[in-house]
């Protein structure tokens, strides 16, 4: 779910400065519904007939584009509003499907706030942050967290209805004080957002692997079927399957310990982790088939395995191979030595973040 940020077109007839809209489209004709139909009932103790006709179509035509309104704040002073929609997408296509319902935050307020730069800025800065809450978190987050956003800016739209004059100190102390809160709010959305990139990462991962070893597994009873390439072809398949499961384990037992040991930057975009996590086990698999061939060239002195113990040897060698890229550099790094005669050098530790920021 995007956030749009959008800037309505002029309207002399009503307002010499153009509108700022977040959020759909036609909320600003709800708006201006709503603002007529309110100036009717003030003058004339009623609305017309047509002009409510005008409001609820408006109304009807937004909630079925956007969902319904669960939160709204109209102002009294002008055709201006916040509001939080939450719109049911249907019944989930499947068992792993990310939401059921769509939570967007849609704001017109600039003929509230044109004499009011503060608060317009600070109005602002919370639509940055619902724009960030709603790429990254889904579900009870996200709504928690642009609820929220959503408070701050009906208390600063609640703050110019209450105030007749301005007055500069306490529209001070009010953004100040509302900043604070929306510090707190992002503490939060980078919390959540935290935990939901390593969740996606992991559905990537998770999916990579099993692609894997499927693949594997119908690969390994294909030759043992035809008696195509011997017991070295199922070892190598073999092999290719155990660093993919060594790679899954190993960031599956980083976010099980806690302390920081597995993160990742989430601001890059759900997609982008998913497809960043959907790699990890290839690359797994990759170490397993090369450390594979590594040791079975002889070229490092290991004991050779038994001929009742070449599966277990090398099936655990290709998931250490996945599961700790230290264990493979300096494997690696000891043939590369053999090779060159190069010194060694001290294997660097395993990188503190997985995946590297872009």
């Amino acid at each position: 779910m995007a956030t749009i940020v959008a800037r309505a077109h002029s309207r002399p007839a009503e307002a010499e400065q153009a509108a700022e809209q977040v959020g759909a489209s036609s909320f600003s004709d709800l708006v201006r519904a709503h603002f007529h139909r309110e100036q009717e009932r003030q003058a004339n103790g009623h609305a017309s007939q047509a002009t409510d006709a005008e409001y609820r179509a408006r109304l009807a035509e937004f909630e079925r584009q956007e969902g319904e309104l669960s939160s709204v704040y109209w102002s009294t002073r002008n055709a201006s509003a916040v509001a939080l929609t939450v719109k049911t997408v249907g019944m989930r296509r499947h068992a792993f499907a990310e939401t059921e319902v769509e939570v967007r935050l849609h704001r017109v307020t600039d003929w509230v706030t044109k004499n009011a730069e503060p608060i317009a800025e600070l109005l602002h800065e919370c639509d940055l942050l619902a724009i960030r809450a709603g790429e990254i978190l889904r579900g009870t987050s996200e709504r928690i967290a642009l609820q929220w956003i959503y408070s701050v800016q009906e208390h600063m739209l609640g703050f110019i209805e209450r105030t007749d004059r301005r007055d500069t100190a306490k529209e001070r102390e009010l953004v100040a004080s509302q900043r604070r809160e929306l510090s707190r709010i992002e503490q939060y959305y980078l919390g959540a957002g935290a935990k939901t990139g390593r969740i996606v990462y992991v559905s990537g991962m998770l999916a990579g692997a099993a692609f894997l070893i499927t693949a594997c597994a119908l690969i390994s009873v294909g030759l043992a079927l035809a008696d195509y390439g011997g017991r070295n072809a199922q070892l190598l398949v073999l092999c290719a399957g155990a660093g993919a499961v060594g790679a899954l384990v190993s960031v599956l037992a980083r976010m099980g310990t806690g302390g920081g040991q597995f993160t990742v930057d989430f601001e890059v975009g759900r997609p982008l982790l998913r497809r960043l996590g959907l790699y990890k086990p290839f690359v797994g698999a990759i170490f397993g088939v090369a450390l594979y061939f590594l040791l079975a060239s002889g070229l490092l002195p290991t004991q050779a395995p038994s001929a009742s113990g070449r599966l277990y040897y090398y099936g655990i060698i290709a998931f250490f191979a996945g599961f700790s890229e230290r264990f493979t550099s300096v494997t690696f790094g000891q043939a590369e030595q053999l090779i060159t005669g190069a010194s060694p050098s001290p294997p660097a530790d395993d990188p503190p973040t997985d995946p590297p920021s872009p």
